[in-house]
């Protein structure tokens, strides 16, 4: 359907507008059309949800939360109930003690170090703090303690191994191979041992005594090393070993003391075959000779002929 208007003339002339049908005129105000209300109330809804979902999720999460920690409370005071029924109860007491490798700490210095007693609680027990306890013994080197359920324990001791006698304070202690005190000389755990001297200035020396006192001992010298009554450690940097038996002085010199050593076992064989080791006051391996003193006369020379009373350089 077209629709024709007139307009007025201008200047003479008639002007016609025509719209044709089914084209929307642009200058015809339409009215808004307004969302049905379920629409409208679905819009708000859907504002709304997300603040109830967060609450709603919020909610969740806290119980959740909350059942879990009441479940581990309720796991833990069960194990600590349990706990304390095992470490107050009978079945774990101790009755069975194994005290092993002492000699020198009786058992009963290691049951009142430890704070053992019959009838204690196998699993109260703390392993490290007995071990720290018994540690402090002065002839305990290592100790190890071994808890076997359900009521049996079982000490390991390893003791130091005295090697020398020190007098210090007027006290007669007895010391390992390095000159460390150990204790004292008690009557009743007696063990007959050399007595080792220091001299001023060679107080760095007794590094080398363990080895060299293992040396001794594997060198199978013709000489008894039990009967060694004295240790010197000599400011000449020497080594001064006195047998009682023999009535003997044995000197080693500090440096090159393994090669010192060795030129003395041979020189101590060869006299010792000769049947001449009895008639030797004193022998010293220092340098690369080593130099023997016989016990008659008095003279002492470092060259010449062997004769009685004479330093004889024989190796």
């Amino acid at each position: 359907m077209a629709l024709r208007r007139s307009m007025p003339e201008r200047g003479g002339r008639r002007v016609a507008l025509t719209r044709s049908a089914g084209v929307p005129d642009k200058n015809i105000r339409r009215e808004p059309k307004k969302a049905p209300v379920s629409s409208e109330i679905g819009k708000r809804f859907a504002a709304v949800m997300p603040g109830v979902s967060g609450i709603r999720n919020f909610f969740s999460t806290t119980l959740i939360i909350a059942m879990v920690v009441f479940f581990v409370g309720a796991v833990c005071v069960g194990l600590v109930y349990t706990y304390s029924r095992l470490v107050s109860g009978e079945y774990f007491a101790l009755r069975t003690l194994e005290i092993q490798g002492n000699s020198r700490a009786s058992s009963r210095e290691i049951l009142e170090i430890a704070d053992l007693a019959n009838g204690s609680n196998t699993l109260a027990l703390s392993i490290s703090t007995v071990e720290e306890s018994l540690s402090r013994h002065p002839w305990v080197e290592e100790v190890s303690v071994k808890r076997v359920l359900p009521g049996t324990l079982i000490i390991g001791v390893r003791e130091k191994t005295p090697a020398f006698w020190v007098l210090t304070g007027g006290i007669l202690h007895y010391a390992d191979a390095r000159g460390v005190l150990i204790a004292p000389v008690v009557p009743g755990r007696f063990e007959s041992l050399p007595m080792l001297e220091v001299e001023s200035g060679a107080e760095d020396m007794a590094a080398v005594l363990p080895a060299l006192v293992k040396s001794l001992q594997a060198s199978r010298l013709p000489l008894n090393m039990g009967n060694i009554s004295v240790v010197r450690l000599s400011s000449a940097r020497a080594v001064e070993l006195y047998v009682d038996d023999a009535h003997l002085k044995i000197s080693i010199g500090l440096e090159g003391w393994t090669s010192n050593l060795r030129r003395l076992g041979r020189t101590l064989a060869d006299l010792e075959r000769r049947s001449e080791l009895k008639d030797v006051r004193e022998i010293r391996a220092q340098g690369v000779n080593v130099w023997v003193e016989r016990r008659t006369g008095f003279t002492s020379v470092r060259h010449g002929p062997v004769r009685e009373g004479r330093w004889e350089r024989l190796a």
